[in-house]
């Protein structure tokens, strides 16, 4: 048996792929923890508490024992994503959050070998506009508020009272994957859009910027294996480390190739807000999930504020703003691993519609079964 990992935030986009991932190793004991139960078959332990409330977090972590890792990615979110990212509430409740694990956790488990923390690029400021490119690890901190260094500052000030454990930072980009609930998933808002763009017979469009929209990507799958490497690399330890997939995307470019993926006829980009224009489609995707025999998840737990999220990377209403990072360190430290963005989204779709997540019917079946909504 390699260890024991507990993975906090055990059903977000990070925290699936990180319990599927270990799980299919086969020689980790799991612990995860979430609010919720598991929507999927796992042999994992699931935990229910709410980080955010310390007496019962303690009271929860109290009774693990020999824990030798912790992937934390769990994060509380504003109903409003943007506005959440300078929130002093938002940034004291996530620094609590942690803090809450760590005090539950530390005391019992001498075992604590390595923490992989999660950030992500608003590290570099990619929230408050243009930032050096290609970002690089060794960068210096833009002027805080951010939970992200209030987090990292908790780690490292544990570290020199004596702790025995070393950590790891992993800061991907936008990840696709997927979890039911996610604020900012955009696999299942692009999957979401372009179903209910064929079950109104109107075309799939880009809805963003006008400009070329340049993306860069992280699979959950990669991320996922990034984690267990850093958990076990003596050149992770203490160490901060960009992962992407290794390739970039031009939204418009790609577009097509998604439409393609999808089974959705496309037309030039137009320019509207995913939030506004999404928010009315509940019944839509109702009438899809009878239609089509999906599992029935709930249209909010399958889009959330991911519509927020879906604006924001495809620039609508925003100027140019290149968020690209640097992965140089983490292939010199021993991790190379990269996927194709493109093949990423044709292998998750496919994934997606074999678990009867997405439709999978095409679109000329479709307009024979008179698929059209009206």
């Amino acid at each position: 048996m390699t260890g024991k990992v507990l993975i906090a935030g055990g059903l977000g986009l990070v925290g699936r792929a990180a319990v599927e991932h270990f799980e299919a190793l086969g020689d980790w004991d799991i612990v995860a923890l979430s609010r919720r139960e598991p929507d999927f078959p796992t042999q994992a332990d699931f935990v229910s508490v709410d980080l955010s409330d310390r007496e019962a977090t303690l009271s929860a972590l109290s009774r693990i024992r020999d824990v030798t890792h912790i992937v934390y990615a769990a994060v509380m979110e504003k109903p409003v994503l943007a506005d959440g990212w300078t929130d002093a509430e938002q940034i004291a409740a996530n620094l609590a959050m942690l803090r809450n694990l760590l005090d539950g956790l530390e005391p019992d488990n001498s075992t604590l070998r390595h923490i992989t923390l999660l950030q992500g690029g608003k590290a570099y400021g990619a929230h408050l506009g243009p930032m050096n490119l290609p970002a690089k690890e060794s960068d210096p901190r833009h002027m805080p508020p951010n939970f992200y260094f209030e987090q990292e500052d908790l780690l490292r000030r544990r570290q020199e009272q004596g702790a025995k454990w070393a950590w790891t930072v992993l800061r991907p980009m936008a990840l696709i994957g997927f979890a039911l609930g996610s604020p900012m998933n955009l696999l299942s808002a692009i999957g979401t859009y372009a179903a209910i763009a064929r079950e109104l017979d109107v075309p799939f469009r880009f809805t963003g910027a006008m400009h070329q929209q340049i993306g860069e990507l992280t699979d959950t799958r990669l991320l996922a294996r990034a984690i267990a490497w850093a958990g076990l690399s003596p050149a992770a330890a203490n160490q901060i480390f960009n992962v992407t997939n290794g390739d970039f995307v031009v939204w418009q470019t790609l577009w097509p190739k998604l439409a393609n993926m999808l089974d959705v006829e496309w037309a030039p980009p137009q320019p509207m807000p995913l939030s506004l224009m999404m928010a009315d489609k509940a019944p839509v995707w109702d009438e899809i999930v009878a239609r089509y025999g999906l599992v029935p998840h709930r249209y909010d737990a399958m889009a959330n504020a991911s519509w927020q999220f879906a604006d924001g990377m495809f620039g609508y209403n925003a100027p140019p703003n290149l968020a690209l990072l640097s992965t140089v360190k983490i292939r010199r430290a021993g991790f190379h691993d990269c996927i194709d963005s493109c093949e990423m989204f044709e292998d998750w779709i496919s994934i997606l519609r074999s678990r009867k997540i997405l439709p999978s019917i095409s679109l000329s079946a479709h307009r024979r079964h008179g698929g059209v909504s009206g």
